[in-house]
């Protein structure tokens, strides 16, 4: 919908939202206020590889203040081919119980 809310916070806790028009809308302004997450999707290099680097993605969204560091986590990783679509490149990335996984196949050269 695109509703504009609003919220207000005090003492780290939400106390009062505004103009959520659905529960999801209210749901996702807790969740942004409180514990922003994010999608993560990024590239690790590829060593022998029809293509030098394999796309990559996290299985469930990361908590926005570990981006950065999960980005440096995986420009240390050189991966030797083959690779399939969904096979796990690195498990349980930085503890945070989500694992990082291929989105696409890759062959040998």
């Amino acid at each position: 919908m695109g509703c504009k809310i609003s919220v207000e916070i005090k003492d780290g806790e939400v106390i009062k939202i505004e103009n959520a028009e659905c529960r999801r809308g209210r749901d996702y302004s807790i969740q942004e206020v409180t514990s922003p997450v994010r999608d993560f999707f990024t590239t690790v290099r590829v060593e022998g590889g029809m293509i030098p680097v394999l796309s990559v993605r996290s299985t469930r969204p990361i908590p926005k203040n570990m981006l950065m560091a999960c980005a440096s986590e995986l420009a240390k990783i050189v991966i030797s081919p083959p690779v399939r679509l969904g096979d796990t490149v690195v498990n349980n990335i930085l503890n945070l119980g989500i694992d990082i996984v291929a989105t696409k196949t890759i062959e040998k050269a």
